[in-house]
């Protein structure tokens, strides 16, 4: 990883590796000064192994959580490098047509596909390899044709309707890497004859061919029987420039300008740096200079693809790492709290003893080093475990990924040292941390009481830190506040606005006000602030408040929170209940109602365990929830705009007549209504602004023809100003050439939202949720240079999935564009029609065209399922912190059983019996856990209908929000089934301990 949320993972790591010298620092200095504390604090590791390993257990979850995180990201990273280097191999730039400097004359031919959808003279590639040939950072030019044809094997029938044609230079392809056979022997381009092609292996397989098999491509709907002269492995040189891409053919430069028609063009010119795939990557500033110089006042260009795909491959990997850190954040705050809890209860453990220590003369400096040295032997411990099994979860995780993207990307595990540094050591610092504030608050105790092992008296009011603190919040909090609104951080006004009120309480505190009402009132001011409705909390918010991911974490945590602060002060009602249930239970009255009073004791104890199950079912409900009703918006039957079937198709052999060719071919033309016609120009080709704008953008541009427009049953978000229905807009567009439309994702947005779309256009003055508009004036230029002034006047619905782009009329769109890089035909059948079937059979009669046909439910489905899989893995990631929950809950029960072995002796001199016993410790787990659950669901319910129905993402008059009961309940059951389990050995073994041992315990 390079980085985490923009900061560098260098600096990330020095930061860290100095503090974690302060943390064995600290280690040394009690080791070295105080000996005699340090191995009194140490000395309890060996004298109780299993709780040793369950006190390891719980302190390694957050390490373990961010080396997944971080090594997840890795994986990613280094897939998506991979990519760049296998599949471009020595390719490290390409040379292009110029974006605004685009002349005429020099429009693509028929079946040629380049980046910018123009071709290049080949007199400019002897102009350019002589201008560098002195260049020390570049190895070699050459000239590439390529063409998406379809391939035939006419003796079996097999076909692939999608090959990609690449025609080579034969003397400048050895500076590439050169072409070798699957056996690692060299191929020599030179010596193929017309007719003979180089396969890459995937082509080879999905036909079944090999050494000396013939095959037929089309071109321009001609045959050309060709002959397999090797099979070669897949790459940019056979025509695969990716691993999602489908198989692909080499053939001298030369042959492949015959085929197309045009012997002096060429799709485009690449260059590759001197040294291999990796360290020519590293010359690229130095060759993009030479090659700018080279080709300057001319509309060519270069273009640094390698390293361009290589940054991409970064970002791509940090956006993983991010979304995983911050995700698992909810498990690294359970994790953290439950470090606080098993220390809270070591030290609740031994008490007696500490009380004894500060009799003798300890002091509480001492007894808070002797706890440093015991909690950060477990800690260096624990964290090195977490991270070793942390790359192992992150490999699962990788072998999920594999799974859901094996079609797209290559996934391969991956780790790095510099990441399991940053793991390791973050681990550590944290639990470090936790258990500095943990042994600071053990010390704190009144010998008398200690020694006596009874609760300390309550006091009236707080001491004087107490006061000094709460100021000191009220500050900080109004200093968030004041900062958040001048920069517009949702994140620091919503911290600033929840501080206050529990700065508050804390003053409130040390003038005597009663904790009771005065928390209850603090924590519910903070948790109506989370839970009120957009609209409500923009009145007292500040316009431009802006808040991205991390508002899901922040939010969770405040409002949990808050809700556990609220149930523990005020659980003398849950007694109240019990009281009343249990009149017509009271044999088990009496275990009942101790069960709930001894957690109603240890206020702060029972808190730590509510919040760990709340955060971890917040968490888990609130992606299954957001899930479920994604499904809803996007894979509704608005998806498909109406239209039942895709067919996809290069511009090598363009349909004259699809109802006629389907006709002809077999294809029972009662089972399709209407069909239409989309052509089709990639974002990578366009260049598009806003009119009067500087700087040029790219968006995806295509025109429907009239059969298309009207058919359709797309429905618009938004309509310009003096049109009354979608209708009137369609046949405005349909008959007024200057008139367009936009897709849903190419206006203003916010959120996770504000990065989709298919490049990086977005229609000013357009807000998502508007319903009507001015209409918007755009440029638009064409290959030739030459610009189009256009007017938008609606935007299609988001739901919608089969448009994305710029769509116009037909006749405009050939006006810009003469030769489209695409058609999409698409087709609406009759009722009762399958669907799946018919584009099976249609893919099958049009091969010989290289059209790719899907129903459009079955890929909107797959889609879906892909995006429905990463939720899962999300899921399964964030349930980790289950795992926090079930330790939690373990070290309660076993730790309350050693601490409470008095008072169970006691209940069981006045008459409980052994099953009275077990059943309240049963009880005690369960009544925890379930408010924890109930807490935990009912606010990622809440949250989550918030965010579903938030009116910048989607217009709450149509949308019907959904609960996943099943899965709610599956969490419920998975949290309730652990704590009965966690407390049942436990509970039998107090069960079990005799009486007169158990008064005599010490």
């Amino acid at each position: 990883m390079d980085s985490i949320f923009g900061i560098p993972m260098t600096s990330i790591m020095t930061t860290l590796l100095i503090v974690f010298g302060i943390c064995l620092a600290a280690g040394a200095y009690i080791l070295i000064r105080n000996r005699v504390i340090f191995r009194m604090g140490v000395r309890n590791i060996p004298r109780r192994p299993a709780q040793t390993v369950l006190i390891v257990l719980g302190l390694m979850l957050s390490t373990l959580i961010i080396a997944a995180a971080l090594t997840t990201g890795d994986t990613m990273k280094h897939s998506f490098r991979s990519e760049a280097y296998t599949y471009l191999g020595h390719v490290d730039q390409t040379i292009v047509v110029a974006g605004e400097e685009a002349t005429a004359g020099t429009a693509a031919g028929p079946g040629e596909i380049s980046e910018t959808g123009t071709s290049l003279p080949q007199t400019l590639l002897a102009d350019l390899r002589a201008a560098v040939a002195e260049v020390e950072a570049i190895d070699g030019v050459m000239g590439v044709v390529t063409g998406s044809v379809p391939a035939v094997v006419a003796e079996t029938g097999q076909a692939e309707p999608v090959t990609t044609l690449t025609g080579l230079e034969p003397d400048a392809v050895e500076a590439f890497g050169g072409l070798s056979d699957l056996e690692g022997h060299a191929i020599d381009l030179a010596v193929l004859a017309d007719g003979e092609a180089v396969l890459s292996e995937k082509l080879a397989d999905g036909l079944a061919l090999v050494q000396g098999d013939d095959f037929v491509i089309f071109v321009d709907n001609q045959p050309h029987e060709l002959t397999v002269h090797a099979v070669a492995p897949d790459s940019f040189l056979t025509g695969v420039h990716a691993s999602g891409m489908p198989g692909g053919l080499a053939v001298p430069l030369p042959f492949a300008q015959k085929l197309i028609g045009h012997t002096d063009q060429l799709t485009s010119i690449v260059v590759t740096n001197r040294g291999d795939e990796v360290t020519g990557a590293e010359r690229t500033d130095d060759a993009m200079s030479a090659l700018t110089t080279a080709l300057a006042g001319t509309q060519f260009e270069p273009r640094p693809v390698k390293q361009d795909m290589l940054e991409e491959a970064d970002l791509g990997g940090d956006m993983f790492m991010s979304m995983f850190v911050i995700l698992g954040m909810f498990s690294i705050a359970a994790g953290v709290l439950l470090i606080f809890l098993i220390f809270v209860m070591l030290a609740s453990e031994r008490k007696p003893e500490m009380g004894m220590a500060r009799a003798v003369g300890m002091k509480r400096r001492q007894l808070a080093q002797m706890y440093l040295a015991e909690g950060l032997t477990y800690d260096l411990a624990a964290a090195a475990v977490g991270a070793a099994l942390g790359v192992g979860v992150a490999w699962i995780m990788a072998g999920v990924i594999a799974r859901l993207l094996g079609e797209f990307i290559a996934i391969e595990p991956a780790w790095s040292w510099q990441s399991l540094v940053v793991a390791y050591t973050l681990g550590v610092t944290v639990t470090f941390i936790t258990i500095v504030i943990s042994s600071w608050r053990v010390s704190k105790l009144n010998i008398v009481s200690a020694i006596r092992d009874v609760p300390e008296t309550t006091r009236e009011r707080e001491s004087r830190k107490v006061l000094i603190f709460g100021a000191l919040g009220v500050v900080l909090g109004a200093l968030m506040l004041w900062g958040g609104a001048e920069g517009g951080s949702q994140a620091l006004y919503s911290l600033g606005i929840s501080l206050i009120p529990l700065s508050i309480a804390a003053i409130l505190r040390r003038f005597g006000v009663p904790p009771r009402p005065l928390y209850s009132i603090a924590a519910g001011l903070v948790l109506a602030y989370w839970v009120l409705p957009w609209e409500w909390s923009a009145r007292i918010e500040p316009a431009g408040l802006d808040g991205d991911m991390e508002m899901l974490f922040i939010s969770g945590i405040m409002m949990i929170a808050a809700a556990t602060v609220l149930i523990v002060w005020n659980a003398t009602i849950l007694t109240n209940a019990v009281g009343l249930l249990g009149r017509g239970f009271s044999r088990w009255l009496p275990a009942v109602k101790t069960a709930v009073a001894y957690p109603l004791a240890n206020k702060l104890r029972t808190g730590i365990t509510i919040s760990l199950f709340s955060l971890i079912i917040f968490s888990l409900v609130t992606i299954a929830t957001i899930d479920t009703n994604f499904d809803q918006i996007f894979a509704g039957e608005g998806a498909s705009g109406g239209w039942d079937i895709q067919a996809i198709q290069g511009p090598m052999n363009p349909i004259q007549d699809l109802d006629s060719e389907l006709t002809e071919r077999g294809i029972d033309p009662a089972q399709i209504e209407v069909t239409g016609r989309l052509s089709m120009v990639g974002y990578a080709q366009t260049r598009i602004r806003m009119a009067g704008a500087g700087e040029w953008s790219t968006y995806n541009i295509r025109g429907a023809d009239e059969p298309f427009i009207e058919a359709t049953e797309m429905p618009l978000q938004t309509r310009a100003e003096g049109f009354a229905t979608d209708d009137e807009v369609w046949q405005a567009v349909r008959d007024n050439p200057r008139l367009v439309l936009i897709d849903g994702f190419g206006v203003e947005m916010v959120g996770f939202q504000a990065g989709i779309g298919m490049g990086d256009f977005r229609l000013e003055g357009v807000h998502q949720m508007d319903r009507t508009m001015e209409p918007a004036l755009i440029e638009i230029a064409g290959p030739d240079g030459a610009v189009h002034e256009l007017t938008v006047i609606g935007v299609i619905d988001q739901s919608v999935m089969v448009i994305n782009g710029v769509l116009m009329s037909e006749t405009t769109f050939d006006r810009i564009y003469p030769s489209p890089a695409g058609f999409a035909h698409l087709l609406q059948t009759g009722e009762g029609v399958d669907n799946t079937r018919l584009a099976d059979e249609i893919g099958t009669a049009l091969v010989t065209f290289g059209v790719q046909t899907d129903a459009l439910r079955d890929l909107i489905d797959e889609q879906m399922a892909i995006s429905r899989g990463f939720l899962y893995l999300l899921e399964g990631f964030m349930a980790l912190g289950l795992v926090v929950g079930i330790a939690a809950l373990g070290v309660v029960a076993f730790r309350s059983v050693l601490e409470r072995r008095q008072q169970i002796g006691m209940l069981r001199a006045i008459g409980y019996s052994r099953k009275m016993i077990a059943a309240s410790f049963l009880v005690e787990s369960t009544m925890i856990t379930v408010l924890g659950v109930i807490s935990g669901t009912v606010l990622a319910l809440w949250l989550s209908y918030q965010l579903m129905t938030f009116e910048d993402f989607i217009d709450p008059a149509t949308f019907e929000f959904i609960i996943p009961w099943g899965i709610v309940l599956l969490f419920a059951a998975i949290a309730l089934a652990a704590s009965l389990l966690m407390a049942y050995i436990p509970a039998r073994q107090a069960a079990r301990v005799p009486i007169a041992q158990a008064l005599r315990y010490e």
